[in-house]
């Protein structure tokens, strides 16, 4: 069971960090107001945090238990098999380029373990360093569930709140003082990729899907108005420095209500999100994410072999293979793969917490 409508910011989302990553030089994205907004678009992995919380308590929040052993096997076989690929197309550049492979960054990646060691967060397939982000929140979700939201249920409300408000006081004043050493070094990686340092998203996200499961069906209506709001709000928070950083949950005020009121909507724009284009772009938005580092590396290097060299060529003839071979690999890898991986039964008992 899924929310539909909101399978489709996550394809938002994902093509925002894309032209963060490789268009801000380029136009539109170099100018003016397009400029100031798409250059914080890496608060795009904060709203995949929150919504991953928010589906992870839509999907087993209402379940008596967890059976252990299948929903680790379902959370592998979502996101390793593209996670894998992305590694392995990345890796085939480097040994055919001739180009050094950090072994160690290799294997931290493999393991999905690289944003807990600050040096190594983005290495070898660099925005996989959020995966490993995701991994320890499934980790932690079956005791978090258990322990926090069916023992204190919403009384944990103030506790998150204090917890999220605690982590972007402690996020924002560290990024101002002689703690953070800039962009290239150990402590950017800890405070942006540390994986403690984004548990307040994926449990606001959380919070919000157990009101969410929780609430009157009388309360799902037309709240297209209010989501404008909320965009036209969040594009200004962007275009307008405050001197605050979004990157690690701040802008979780407006993404909480956002989702929330997305998947209780029945307006327009619910209407224009079912779409089966829209929905199909969702689904292929996890490989336009992950992918991105390997396809654009694969195709500068083939378009420098056809002596097109254009930034703009590159770019958006890169971006259409990106979301062309996501499109193939959800289909015809990623899909198949998954059903087989979680269809795979073992002969061991199945416990549940």
């Amino acid at each position: 069971m899924r929310i539909e409508q909101v399978t489709f910011t996550r394809f938002l989302a994902a093509i925002s960090i894309v032209i963060y990553h490789y268009a801000l030089k380029l136009f539109p994205f170099s100018e003016g107001a397009l400029h100031e907004i798409f250059k914080q678009a890496d608060t795009g992995v904060s709203y995949f945090f929150i919504l991953s919380g928010f589906v992870m308590m839509f999907a087993y929040g209402k379940k008596a238990a967890i059976n252990v052993p299948e929903y680790f096997q379902s959370r592998f076989a979502r996101i390793y098999p593209v996670y894998f690929l992305a590694i392995l197309l990345v890796l085939i550049h480097y040994i055919l380029n001739s180009q050094e492979i950090d072994i160690y960054g290799l294997l931290l990646n493999i393991f999905v373990i690289q944003a807990w060691v600050p040096a190594k967060a983005i290495s070898f397939n660099s925005p996989g360093w959020s995966l490993t982000i995701e991994f320890f929140f499934y980790v932690l979700f079956p005791f978090i569930l258990k322990y926090v939201f069916n023992k204190i249920n919403k009384k944990a409300l103030l506790p998150i709140l204090l917890f999220w408000l605690l982590s972007q006081l402690v996020f924002n004043l560290l990024l101002k003082s002689s703690f953070y050493q800039g962009e290239t070094s150990d402590s950017h990686n800890f405070l942006y990729y540390f994986p403690l340092m984004h548990l307040n998203e994926f449990l606001l996200g959380n919070l919000a899907g157990l009101y969410f499961i929780n609430m009157d069906k009388k309360m799902y209506r037309n709240y297209d108005w209010i989501l404008i709001l909320l965009v036209v709000v969040i594009v200004i928070l962007l275009k307008f420095p405050t001197g605050l950083n979004y990157h690690n949950g701040l802008l979780a005020i407006f993404f909480v209500p956002l989702i929330f009121l997305l998947s209780s909507n029945t307006g327009f724009i619910t209407t224009l999100f079912n779409k089966k284009i829209m929905i199909f772009l969702g689904e292929i938005s996890y490989g336009v994410y992950i992918l991105q580092y390997p396809v654009f590396t694969w195709s500068r290097s083939a378009l420098k072999f056809l002596h097109i060299t254009n930034p703009y060529s590159i770019f958006y003839i890169s971006t259409f293979l990106l979301i062309i071979f996501s499109g193939i690999s959800y289909h015809y890898f990623e899909t198949p793969l998954r059903s087989k991986i979680k269809n795979f039964r073992f002969n061991k008992a199945k416990p549940a917490l």
